[in-house]
């Protein structure tokens, strides 16, 4: 990717306004797919897609995962962190990215431009790097209830999350989370604004075998711990015309004791 724009520690491509890395004392806060593609039309498979105006297909929509990530923004870049809008289908979406002293916040927000009031989810999509999913600890969690997305059953999680294989958790929770990683002798704390759902997901071994522009083995390399708006019952949350709503993610990494 020959297009990032780089201020200080963060590197972000123009095309779906998607931060590929923030490097910290601690290391990378990020994978990239050695196997990506990018540019208008493309995903980028790793960093921080951003989710919007749906997010995945839970309303059936194409593409996956909304047509923000996939978008040309305006992008500029200051000795603070990283700008950028997008208009598109009346609405209005807008993306801060500023470095913190041990990680990055990240702040997203859409505004309706039509006459009518249209439902919207907002989401972070980060691919954290960890030295392998089944080996962290997801603490914070505890006592939300999730949606299993591989099986379609809910249950409430007792005690932190340990991922096993395939793993797509929806949990209605917007409380911060931590991955606990000793692997790599850190924490990744998230913390959110505005969200009411925290997505988790790795596609495990045989579902990330078939991910073709995932590299050999690279489904261990990261888990993506998600805060989104969705709505009640994943619907969506209602933007009324001229009205304006903004989720925000903080990063903060930390060396284990």
């Amino acid at each position: 990717m020959d297009d990032l724009l780089t201020t200080n520690r963060l590197s972000l491509c123009p095309s779906g306004a998607h931060l590929t890395s923030t490097d910290t004392t601690l290391g990378e806060l990020f994978y990239v797919s050695s196997k990506t593609s990018h540019g208008v039309g493309h995903a980028i498979r790793g960093g921080v897609p951003l989710i919007a105006p749906w997010f995945g297909d839970l309303w059936g929509k194409k593409p996956h995962h909304g047509w923000a990530r996939t978008s040309g923004w305006r992008v500029t870049a200051d000795v603070v962190g990283i700008n950028a809008t997008l208009e598109h289908d009346e609405l209005e979406l807008t993306f801060h990215v500023t470095e913190l002293p041990d990680g990055v916040r990240l702040e997203l927000s859409a505004k309706n431009l039509s006459s009518a009031t249209v439902p919207v989810q907002l989401g972070f999509h980060p691919y954290f790097r960890v030295s392998h999913p089944e080996a962290v600890t997801v603490k914070g969690l505890s006592g939300a209830t999730g949606l299993n997305r591989v099986t379609d059953k809910t249950a409430v999680q007792e005690g932190d999350v340990h991922v096993e294989g395939q793993f797509d958790w929806i949990f209605t929770s917007s409380a911060p989370a931590t991955i606990i990683d000793p692997g790599l002798g850190r924490s990744i704390t998230i913390t959110s604004e505005g969200a009411d759902s925290t997505i988790v997901w790795n596609p495990g071994p045989i579902d990330g075998a078939s991910i073709a522009d995932m590299g050999s083995g690279e489904w261990a390399d990261f888990l993506c711990v998600e805060p989104a708006l969705l709505g009640d019952e994943l619907k969506g949350y209602p933007l009324a015309p001229d009205a304006e709503v903004r989720i925000a993610m903080d990063v903060v990494v930390a060396a284990l004791d």
